[in-house]
């Protein structure tokens, strides 16, 4: 009876006495190989993300920014009294306030736009704002 009992405590070390040394060896292996397939399936590393370069667009034309600011100036409510496209030169009014408009072609290729209002602070502020907004919208930005 107490062969019985101790047989049934340590199981595998009655496995390793009775000639179950090559079941525990198959063991130890099936062991190892689990360990070293979980170890190994443990992290992926995917590699850096591509990084894609943005290119900005090509420099709008001349007539295109001309045409953009002179729309924009008109949504707004400014009304022009006299423009020059060869010069790049607008001039208008709205309310009180009078606006030029300068759009002038720089020495990289780019056009720079520029608008300058004459009037109370809070009123050249709020045509600066709204002309930004739209000239901006007409250009697609």
């Amino acid at each position: 009876m107490q062969d019985l009992l101790h047989r049934l405590r340590d199981p595998l070390n009655n496995l390793s006495r009775k000639g179950g040394r090559k079941i525990m060896n198959k063991l130890k292996l099936v062991a190892l190989l689990f360990m070293a397939l979980a170890m190994g399936s443990g992290c992926y590393y995917y590699g850096p993300t591509p990084y894609y370069a943005v290119t900005p667009p090509a420099h709008s034309n001349y007539d295109q920014i001309w045409d953009s600011a002179m729309r924009a100036a008109q949504d707004i409510g400014i009304s022009i009294t006299s423009s020059n496209k060869n010069t790049g030169t607008a001039v208008g009014q709205r309310d009180d306030v009078s606006v030029t408009i300068q759009v002038t072609p720089q020495s990289d290729g780019t056009t720079r736009v520029g608008m300058s209002a004459k009037g109370s602070q809070s009123a050249t502020s709020a045509i600066n704002d709204d002309f930004n907004r739209a000239y901006n919208h007409y250009m697609g930005r």
